[in-house]
C-alpha cells in the first residue's frame, strides 16, 4: 500500500502497477491525491487485527486511510465497479478482532468504516457485512461486542432488506434475547435497538414459523418481554428506554407476540437451544412489572420516550386481547397518576396530550376502579379541557369531554362549585365559536359538550354556581342555531339541544331562590330562543317534513313554558304561538306525522295556548277530549254539527271544538269558512238548545258559547252572511233564562260590540253591566292593567265612544233604576264606572249627556245619599262640563234644576274651613257652568249662580276675611284649606265677571265696583271690589295674585269699555284710583310674569282714562313708579346685563306701558328725555332678530309716530324687521300643527284648579300658541311698514 502524499494538486495519476509485496496490479487503486491502495495489503492487515502479533496502530492506519480513501470518487468508482465485496469479509474480521482485543477504538472505527463502506459500495458490500456481523454476534456471547452491536445496527438501518442477509436469524435472535441480562446499559441499548430493526424487518421467530422448527415461541416471547421490562425499569438512559419502548412497540403490534402479556398462562418456560434456562413469572407479576416499568419511561425529558411508552400502553389498552387484570393493575400501580403528571407537565405538548389522554380513556373504562385517579387528577385534565376547546376539531376533543363527562356522572360530588363554573364557561366558549352556524366540532363532541352542561344543570349544588345561567343561555341558544343549521348530523344533534334547552328551563322553574335574577334572564332567553329560532323551525317543518322525534322534544319544551314559567312568561308565550298561526301549524303537524303521540301532544299544547288566553280553564276541555278529537279541521266542523245531548264523548269533543273555535277568532285563524263555521255553530245551537251533559260547567261553556257566537255574527254581518233567525231566537232565549257570565271570559271587540248592538239583550247586559260596575269598583287597578283576559274599562269606553252601540244609553239605564231600586253601592260603583270611560274617553260626554245622565244626577242629588256618592257624582258633572261640546249644551234646559238643586246646599250653609272635597267640588262645577256661559249657552243656569244671594254672600265673607288676614294672607296657599277654598272662590268670581259680560251686560254698572263700602255684603251679584282685589294682590300668594289680578284688569276692562261707550265720569276719588295705581305698578316687578302681564295691562288701561278727566290726569301724572318702570325697561334693551333680577320677564309688559305713556295726550318730559335719539341708537345696537317681539315693534311704532326716530332709526329697523319677518317665516315652516287638544279631565281638586287656572289664563304650550305669537310679529312689522311708508310720503 502506497501513501497518499502530500496534499498538492493531484498529479496525473500513476500508471497501474503492483505493489511492494508484488500483489497485482489490478488491486492497486488509485487516488485523486495521486497515490494508490493496495487492497490485498489492505485486506490481510484488517484480517490480521485479531493476531497478538498485529499492532494496533497499523490497522488503525489501515481504516483511517480506507475512510477517507472511501470520500474519493477516484477510489471509490473502480471499487464499485470491480471489488465491492473485497473489504467486507476483512473488515468484518477487523471489527470482531477489535471486540477480542477490547480495543473499543479500535472498534469504533472499525464500526465507522464498515457502516461507510456500505453506505459507499452499496448492496454487494452491505449484504456481506451484515451477514458476516451476524454470524459473528450469533456464535457466543455479546459482552464484548458493543460496537459490533452498533455497526449491526446501523446496518439494518440503512440498508434495504437487511434481513435477508442474516443466515441463521433465529439463533441471532435468541442470543440478543439471551444476552439482554448483560448489566451494561450501553450494550443492552444496542441489542433492544439491533431486536427492534429485526422486528421491523420482519426477522423474528413469529415471522418466520416455518424455519424455526421445535422452538417455543412463546417462551421466547416471555422471556424478551420479561427482560425488556426489567431493562425499561433498571435504566436510567433515554436511549435505551426509547430503544425498548419502540422494540415492544413494534413486537406488540404483532399478532402472536401481542397476547404475551395478556395471556392467561400462570407460568410459563423459557427454554434456548444453547443456553438452558428456566424462569417462571406469574401473570400478575408480569403486568406489575410493565407497570412499574413505564413509569420511568412516562416521567422521561425525552418527548419521544414519553410518547412511545404511552403509545405502548395505549395498544396494550385499547387490544383486542385486553383484560380487566391490565386495567386494574395500571389502576392500582398508580400508572394513572404519572400519566396525568405527563399532562401537568407537558405544556400542552400535542403530541403528549393527544396520547395521555387516548390512555386515559382506555383506563376510563374501568369506571368504579377508575373514578377516584380521575377525580384525584381532575384539575389536570381541567386544563387540558381549555386547552383542547380553542382547537376547532382537535383529535381528542371528544376524549377529554369524555373524561370530563364520566367524572360528571360517577363523582360529581368532588367537583367544586369554580370546577363546574369554569366546565361550563370553556363549553359554551366551544359553541360561541359556531355562532355562524358552522359546526366546529364533531357530532360526538357536540353531543357530550350539552351532556355535560345538562350533568352540570342536574347536579345537586347547581344552583349555588353563580354564573351557571348566563353559561346555559347563551350555550343552549348556540347549541339550538348550530343544530339545526347542520346539514348532515342535524338529525342526531337537535335532540341533545333540545333536551339542553329543556333542562336549563326546568333549572330556572324547580330551582332554589338563590340568583333569581340571573335566572330569570335565563328564563326570557330561552323562551326567547323558542319564539324565534324553534317557533320558526316548525313553521318551516310542515314543509320541509322534519323528523318525528324534533317536533316532540319542541313541543315538550312549548308545553312547560305554557304551564310552569313564571311572571305573565305563559300568556305572553301563549300569545306568541297563537299569533304565529299556531292552530293552522298545529294540524299540518297532526297531517305530516299522524301518529297517536304526536297527536296527544299537539292537543296538549294547544289546549295551554287555550287555557292562557281565554282563562276559566277552556283548555281543559281540549285536554279531556284529545283522544276522540279528530286530527282534520274539516271533521271538526262536522262533530260540532251534531246532536249531543245523550253522548258525553261527543258533548266533551264539541267542548273542545268551540274553545278551539274562539281561541282562534282572536288571531285571525280560520279552520274553516265563515259561512261554514256560522252554519255548524247554529246547527249546534238549534240541536243541542245550549243544554250541557251535567258533567260539563254549563255557565261557563254557555259563556263561551254566546261569546263565539257572537263574534261570528259580527263577521258575517260585515261580510253579508245570511244567517239562522232561529238560531239567533233559539240562543236569546237561553242567555235571557240560563246563567252565564259576560266577565269571566276574554272577549273579542267584535263579539261585544255586536252583542252590545242588540236592543233584545238589554235585560240580561244590564245585569251584567251591573256586575261589571261592582267589579270595576271593587278592584279598579287590575281592570286599568290592559289585561287581554277579561272585559276591561277600555273596552267599554271604546264602545261609548264609537256611538254604534247601546252601552252609554244602557249605563245611563242602570243609573237611573239603581238610584230608584239600588243600594249605595250599586250607584257609587254605576258612577264610577262612567266617570272612569270620560277619563279615558272624554268625546263621550257628549253621549251620555243626550242619553239623559243630567236627570240621573238630579235624581241623586234629590236623595240624602252620602258624601261618598256626592263627591264622585260631582267630580262625574265637573268632568262632562270640561269635556262635552259646546253643542251639547245648546239645550241645555235639563241643567237648570241640576244647578238649582247643587245650589241648595250653599243656601244651606259650607263650612269653608273644612277638608271637605264635595263643596270645593261644587264651586268648581258652578265655575265651569259660568265659563260655558260665556259662549251663550248655560245660560239660564248661570243665571241662577250669579243672582243666587247665598253665594253672593258666602264670596263676600270669604273675601272679607281674607282681607282682614293681612301679611299672613300670604301663608294661606293652595296647600291649607281655606287658601284651596279662596282660589275657587275666586276662579268663581273671575267666571262670574266673563259671564255678565255676555248675559247681564245691560244691567251691570261697571263703576260699583269701584266703590268702596264697609258692609260686608256689597253687591246683589257675585263680585268683588277693586281695592279687596288689591288687599288679595298685594298680600297673597303667588296663585291668589294671579286671579285677582286677572279679575282687576277684567274689571277694569269692562269699566273702560263702558266708560267709553257711555262717556260717563268716574266716580272714585282721586285716592281710590291711584291706591289702585300703585299696587299694579309694584307688581309690574313681580317675578311671575302672569302677574306682572296683567297689572301691566291694568296699568295700560288706567292710562287710557287720561282723556276722560282731570282726576285721571292728576292720578297719573303724579305716579313715580311709571317712571322707575320706564327706566328699567330702558336699561334692560340697551344694556341687559344691568337690569333688576325681577324684570327679567316684564319687557313686553313694560313696552305697552311705554306705548299707552306716548299716547297720552301730554307725553311726559322725562319720558321724553328718557327715549333720546342716543337710548334709541343704543336700544338698536342691542336688538337682534331673536328678541323682537310684537310689543318691541309697536312701541318703536309709537316712537316713530312721535316723531322720536330719525331716519337712520328707521333704515336699521327696516333692515332688523326684514330679517326678523324672514326667519318667523322659515320657523313657521318648521312647526308643525298639533292636532286638536285632548279635552282635560280631572281626578282631584289639584287638577280642577290647575283646569280652571288654564281656563282663565286660555294658555295653550302647543305650537298654536307659537304661531299665534309669530302672527301678531308679522302684523306687528306690517303695520310699522305701513307708516313708515306713509311717513315717507309725507
Amino acid at each position: 500500500m502506497e501513501s497518499d502524499g502530500d496534499a498538492s494538486p493531484p498529479p496525473p495519476p500513476a500508471p497501474a502497477r503492483a505493489c511492494g509485496v508484488g500483489h497485482r496490479a489490478s488491486l492497486s487503486l488509485p487516488t485523486s491525491a495521486g497515490g494508490r491502495v493496495c487492497l490485498s495489503c489492505a485486506a490481510a492487515l484488517l484480517s490480521s487485527a485479531g493476531d497478538a502479533s498485529t499492532l494496533s496502530h497499523h490497522v488503525a492506519h489501515v481504516l483511517a486511510s480506507l475512510s477517507l480513501a472511501l470520500a474519493d470518487p477516484a477510489f471509490l468508482a473502480p471499487l464499485r465497479a470491480a471489488h465491492p465485496r473485497l473489504l467486507s469479509a476483512p473488515l468484518a474480521d477487523a471489527l470482531a478482532g477489535a471486540a477480542a482485543r477490547r480495543d473499543a477504538a479500535l472498534a469504533s472505527q472499525a464500526s465507522d468504516l464498515a457502516a461507510d463502506l456500505a453506505a459507499a459500495v452499496g448492496a454487494p458490500a452491505a449484504s456481506e457485512l451484515i451477514g458476516r456481523i451476524a454470524r459473528v454476534l450469533s456464535s457466543g456471547s455479546l459482552v464484548k461486542h458493543l460496537h459490533t452491536l452498533h455497526c449491526l445496527g446501523v446496518l439494518l438501518n440503512t440498508t434495504k432488506d437487511a434481513a435477508a442477509y442474516i443466515g441463521d436469524k433465529l439463533s441471532l435472535f435468541l442470543t440478543l434475547v439471551n444476552d439482554l441480562r448483560l448489566p451494561s446499559d450501553e450494550i443492552r441499548g444496542e441489542i433492544l435497538f439491533v431486536l427492534y430493526k429485526l422486528s421491523i424487518l420482519n426477522a423474528t421467530p413469529w415471522d418466520n414459523v416455518c424455519e424455526n422448527g421445535d422452538v417455543d415461541l412463546t417462551a421466547i416471547g416471555r422471556s424478551l418481554l420479561q427482560l425488556s421490562l426489567e431493562v425499561l425499569l433498571k435504566t436510567q438512559n433515554d436511549a435505551v428506554r426509547l430503544n425498548c419502548v419502540a422494540l415492544l412497540l413494534t413486537l406488540a403490534k404483532k399478532g402472536p407476540f401481542n397476547i404475551l402479556l395478556l395471556s392467561n398462562q400462570s407460568s410459563v418456560k423459557c427454554t434456548e437451544a444453547e443456553h438452558t434456562q428456566t424462569d417462571y413469572m406469574p401473570l400478575n407479576a408480569s403486568l406489575v412489572l410493565f407497570a412499574e416499568a413505564v413509569k420511568g419511561s412516562l416521567l422521561s425529558t425525552n418527548l419521544e420516550v414519553q410518547t412511545g411508552t404511552l403509545d405502548l400502553i395505549y395498544h396494550f389498552l385499547s387490544s383486542d386481547a385486553s383484560v380487566c387484570a391490565l386495567h386494574q393493575t395500571l389502576i392500582d400501580e398508580n400508572v394513572a397518576d404519572y400519566i396525568f403528571e405527563v399532562l401537568r407537565l407537558s405544556g400542552n405538548n400535542d403530541l403528549l396530550v393527544i396520547s395521555s389522554i387516548q390512555v386515559l380513556l382506555c383506563l376510563a373504562r374501568s369506571e368504579e376502579n377508575f373514578k377516584e385517579k380521575l377525580a384525584v387528577g381532575f384539575s389536570t385534565l381541567l386544563h387540558v379541557v381549555h386547552y383542547v376547546a380553542e382547537i376547532p376539531f382537535h383529535p381528542v376533543q371528544s376524549h377529554v369531554l369524555q373524561l370530563v363527562w364520566i367524572c360528571i356522572v360517577n363523582c360529581s360530588g368532588i367537583l367544586s362549585l369554580p370546577q363546574e363554573e369554569q366546565i361550563a364557561c370553556t363549553l359554551t366558549a366551544i359553541l360561541r365559536r359556531n355562532g355562524n352556524s358552522e359546526l366546529g366540532m364533531s357530532s360526538e363532541t357536540f353531543i357530550l359538550v350539552c351532556s355535560i352542561l345538562i350533568g352540570i344543570l342536574k347536579s345537586p349544588h347547581a344552583h349555588d354556581i353563580e354564573k351557571l345561567p348566563p353559561f346555559i343561555e347563551e350555550a343552549s341558544k348556540y347549541a339550538i342555531s348550530s343544530a339545526l343549521s347542520h346539514e348532515y348530523d342535524s338529525m342526531i344533534l337537535i335532540p341533545h339541544s333540545l333536551l339542553l334547552l329543556k333542562e336549563g328551563l326546568i333549572f330556572c322553574l324547580e330551582g332554589s331562590k338563590h340568583n333569581i335574577s340571573s335566572k330569570k334572564d335565563l328564563e326570557d332567553k330561552i323562551i326567547e330562543t323558542c319564539g324565534t329560532i324553534l317557533l320558526h323551525w316548525l313553521q318551516s317543518a310542515v314543509v320541509d317534513g322534519s323528523d318525528e322525534e324534533t317536533l316532540v322534544g319542541i313541543l315538550q319544551i312549548f308545553q312547560i313554558i305554557l304551564s310552569s314559567a313564571t311572571d305573565k312568561k305563559p300568556l305572553k308565550f301563549a300569545e306568541l304561538l297563537a299569533s304565529s298561526s299556531w292552530f293552522s301549524l298545529s294540524f299540518g303537524f297532526m297531517g305530516l306525522f299522524p301518529t297517536d303521540h304526536v297527536k296527544s301532544i299537539v292537543y296538549l299544547v294547544t289546549g295551554s295556548i287555550v287555557d292562557r288566553v281565554l282563562g276559566c280553564d277552556y283548555g281543559e276541555t281540549i285536554r279531556d277530549a284529545h283522544i276522540y278529537l279528530p286530527s282534520d279541521p274539516t271533521e271538526l266542523m262536522y262533530i260540532l254539527g251534531q246532536r249531543s245531548t245523550e253522548d258525553f264523548n261527543l258533548a266533551s269533543c264539541q267542548c273542545a271544538i268551540l274553545s278551539i273555535l274562539y281561541a282562534c277568532s282572536f288571531y285571525n285563524g280560520r279552520l274553516a269558512a265563515e259561512n261554514q263555521i256560522l252554519a255548524s255553530v247554529e246547527e249546534y245551537i238549534l240541536l243541542n238548545g245550549g243544554n250541557f251533559p251535567y258533567e260539563i260547567n254549563s255557565s261557563v261553556m254557555l259563556t263561551l258559547l254566546v261569546h263565539l257566537y257572537a263574534f261570528v255574527r259580527g263577521i258575517s254581518d260585515s261580510c253579508s252572511i245570511p244567517h239562522s233567525p232561529e238560531a239567533e231566537n233559539t240562543l236569546f232565549h237561553v242567555m235571557t233564562h240560563e246563567k252565564w257570565d259576560l266577565l269571566v271570559i276574554r272577549v273579542h271587540p267584535v263579539a261585544i260590540k255586536w252583542l252590545f248592538q242588540k236592543q233584545e239583550l238589554m235585560g240580561p247586559l244590564a245585569f251584567h253591566m251591573l256586575n261589571f260596575c261592582k267589579t270595576f269598583c271593587e278592584d279598579e287597578s287590575v281592570m286599568l292593567s290592559n289585561s287581554s283576559q277579561l272585559v276591561d274599562i277600555e273596552m267599554v269606553a271604546e264602545l261609548v265612544l264609537s256611538g254604534e252601540t247601546i252601552v252609554s244609553f244602557l249605563l245611563v239605564s242602570l243609573l237611573n233604576r239603581v238610584v230608584k231600586e239600588g243600594t249605595e253601592d250599586e250607584v257609587f260603583s254605576v258612577v264610577s264606572a262612567i266617570s272612569e270611560i270620560i277619563m279615558i274617553s272624554p268625546c263621550s260626554s257628549d253621549q251620555f249627556v243626550s242619553c239623559g245622565i243630567v236627570d240621573s244626577f238630579r235624581g241623586i242629588y234629590c236623595l240624602p245619599y252620602s258624601s261618598r256618592i256626592r263627591t264622585v257624582s260631582s267630580y262625574l258633572i265637573f268632568n262632562i262640563l270640561c269635556s262635552a261640546s259646546v253643542l251639547t249644551f245648546l239645550q241645555g234646559e235639563e241643567w237648570l234644576p241640576l244647578i238649582v238643586k247643587l245650589l241648595e246646599s250653599i243656601n244651606s250653609g259650607i263650612d269653608y274651613t273644612s277638608t271637605n272635597q264635595e263643596h270645593k267640588i261644587l264651586i268648581a262645577i258652578l265655575c265651569s257652568v259660568l265659563h260655558h256661559s260665556a259662549n251663550k249657552v248655560l245660560v239660564q243656569p248661570a243665571k241662577a249662580i250669579i243672582l243666587n244671594s247665598s253665594l253672593v254672600s258666602l264670596t263676600d265673607v270669604i273675601v272679607h276675611k281674607a282681607c282682614a288676614k293681612g301679611p299672613s294672607l300670604f301663608q294661606h296657599n293652595q296647600e291649607t284649606s281655606f287658601g284651596e277654598f279662596l282660589i275657587l272662590v275666586l276662579l268663581l268670581v273671575f267666571f262670574s265677571l266673563r259671564s255678565l259680560h255676555t248675559i247681564l251686560e245691560a244691567s251691570i254698572d261697571w263703576q260699583d265696583f269701584l266703590e268702596h263700602s264697609d258692609d260686608v255684603q256689597s253687591f246683589s251679584i257675585l263680585g268683588i271690589p277693586c281695592h279687596d282685589l288689591c288687599r288679595l294682590m298685594h298680600f297673597g300668594p303667588p296663585s291668589i295674585k294671579i286671579i285677582a289680578s286677572q279679575c282687576l284688569f277684567e274689571l277694569l276692562t269692562r269699566i273702560s269699555d263702558q266708560r267709553t261707550h257711555l262717556n260717563a265720569e268716574l266716580r272714585c276719588y282721586v285716592k281710590y284710583l291711584k291706591s289702585i295705581i300703585a299696587v299694579t305698578e309694584g307688581l309690574v316687578f313681580s317675578e311671575d310674569s302672569r302677574v306682572a302681564g296683567n297689572c301691566g295691562a291694568c296699568i295700560s288701561v288706567i292710562l287710557g282714562w287720561e282723556k276722560f278727566g282731570s282726576q285721571e290726569k292728576v292720578a297719573i301724572t303724579e305716579s313715580k313708579w311709571l317712571w322707575l318702570i320706564m327706566e328699567e325697561f330702558a336699561v334692560a334693551l340697551t344694556a341687559p346685563g344691568l337690569m333688576s333680577k325681577s324684570f327679567t320677564n316684564q319687557q313686553k309688559f313694560a313696552a305697552n306701558i311705554a306705548v299707552s305713556l306716548l299716547r297720552l295726550s301730554q307725553v311726559p318730559d322725562w319720558l321724553t328725555s328718557l327715549f333720546d335719539s342716543h337710548m334709541i341708537s343704543g336700544i338698536l345696537a342691542n336688538l337682534s332678530a331673536r328678541n323682537v317681539t310684537a310689543e318691541i315693534v309697536n312701541l318703536f311704532s309709537e316712537l316713530m309716530a312721535r316723531k322720536y326716530l330719525n331716519e337712520e332709526h328707521v333704515v336699521a329697523l327696516h333692515n332688523l324687521f326684514q330679517v326678523c319677518r324672514r326667519q318667523v317665516y322659515e320657523e313657521g315652516s318648521n312647526v308643525q300643527m298639533s292636532e286638536q287638544s285632548v279635552k282635560k279631565v280631572v281626578r282631584s281638586t289639584d287638577d280642577m284648579v290647575s283646569l280652571l287656572f288654564g281656563l282663565m289664563l286660555n294658555q295653550c304650550p302647543d305650537s298654536d300658541a307659537v304661531q299665534s305669537e309669530q302672527e301678531r310679529l308679522l302684523h306687528a312689522i306690517d303695520l310699522f311698514f305701513q307708516e313708515s311708508s306713509g311717513r315717507g310720503q309725507r
